[in-house]
């Protein structure tokens, strides 16, 4: 049975989301204002399972795209890009798209396509290209079975003689990624926008897509509000739902946030301290890609497993809001660490992130959770 959406479904979307999106994925404040639009304007998106639709079914995706620090300027965020842009694929592709899958697990980024298809009249397919955000188009699982050709590029204005559309023919995610940040850093553009691409079909992308991931982020969002009900520590409700998948890798508060954004993404280091612990480290492009401790000689975790934020009272929240936890009466946090989807551990992904690890001083070989943990006590 297609679901219809209800706002308590979707403000658990966001929630879920903003913890699993590994930091990105667009500020969870902003995702709870273009929520507000969506309820005042009565939009209740659709959510249906593969098997519910026809295998023919025409499928593309749209997300914001920007840095999220910028994004956070625009007076109504996302409103009218993302529908623009996939009228704009149709008119390209001479034919309708008939349903929308999110790119990826964010809190933008996971509501705007529901956005997009509540005010289209379609369906918003349970799944994703990731299980998380991602810094970059090639780290999408929908690359192996659909080009980013054509690729719709538009801004956010509601002023129609400020509308700009930039439609690109690029061979490869990685030219489709650097042409982006260009025309999104060209003053003209403001500084966001919406992108839509990857057309194809339900039976193709069932192939490689996360399945399941818009459910796994309500059911992750309705989690932490119980514990926050219950003013239970998140962690245990959290392992216990995650499993063997999910490590706590620190417990503590933030002292030190250095940002900068550079070719549109939001480069930043964070420091954490707990007395009588090692500091650590954190790494971000825009995502959370690695986090290491004071006392090790190898990382804790590195892309594409997830570094997710939640704080001791089981408030999630990304990168974005960051500055809001560094005052000295800010909550302690946990970061914790999920393993990758399966989906996510294929030659050409971890080579994209490899690419987003470089820059940050990690030159190595993606490793899982297990590994380092094992590297820790002395197994290696």
């Amino acid at each position: 049975m297609p679901t219809v959406l209800s706002f308590d479904d979707l403000d658990n979307l966001i929630e879920g989301a903003a913890f699993m999106g590994s930091g990105g994925g667009g500020p969870l404040p902003l995702a709870r204002s273009l929520l507000a639009t969506m309820k005042q304007q009565g939009m209740n998106p659709t959510l249906v399972e593969w098997a519910e639709i026809p295998g023919n079914y025409r499928v593309a995706t749209t997300a914001g795209i920007g840095s999220p620090n910028a994004a956070e300027s625009v007076q109504s965020p996302f409103t009218i890009a993302p529908k623009r842009m996939i009228e704009a694929l149709e008119q390209a592709l001479g034919y309708s798209i008939e349903c929308l899958i999110p790119g990826e697990t964010g809190p933008m980024n996971s509501l705007i396509p529901m956005m997009a298809a509540a005010q289209l009249g379609i369906p918003v397919l349970n799944g994703d290209g990731a299980g998380r955000a991602m810094s970059t188009l090639a780290m999408s699982t929908f690359n192996a079975v659909a080009s980013t050709q054509p690729y719709m590029l538009g801004n956010e204005t509601e002023t129609q003689t400020d509308q700009v559309t930039a439609q690109l023919t690029v061979q490869t995610p990685e030219q489709a990624d650097a042409l982006t940040r260009g025309i999104v850093s060209e003053a003209s553009f403001g500084s966001s926008g919406a992108f839509a691409t990857w057309p194809s079909t339900a039976s193709q992308l069932g192939k490689v897509a996360v399945q399941g991931s818009v459910g796994q982020a309500m059911d992750v969002g309705r989690l932490l509000k119980q514990v926050r009900a219950l003013g239970a520590d998140p962690v245990p409700a959290l392992q216990q739902y995650f499993g063997s998948r999910m490590r706590c890798l620190y417990t503590g508060k933030l002292t030190q946030v250095d940002s900068h954004t550079a070719q549109g993404f939001d480069i930043t280091q964070v420091r954490m301290a707990s007395a009588g612990q090692p500091g650590l480290t954190l790494y971000a492009l825009n995502e959370s890609m690695m986090a290491w401790r004071d006392d090790l000689a190898h990382p804790l975790a590195v892309g594409p497993d997830s570094l997710c934020w939640v704080t001791e009272d089981g408030v999630p929240f990304s990168n974005a809001s960051l500055n809001d936890y560094l005052s000295p009466t800010a909550p302690t946090l946990h970061l914790i660490g999920l393993s990758a989807v399966p989906q996510l551990l294929t030659p050409s992904i971890l080579a994209a992130y490899r690419a987003a690890l470089l820059p940050m001083g990690y030159p190595g070989p993606y490793q899982p959770l297990s590994y380092w943990e094992e590297a820790e006590h002395g197994h290696h």
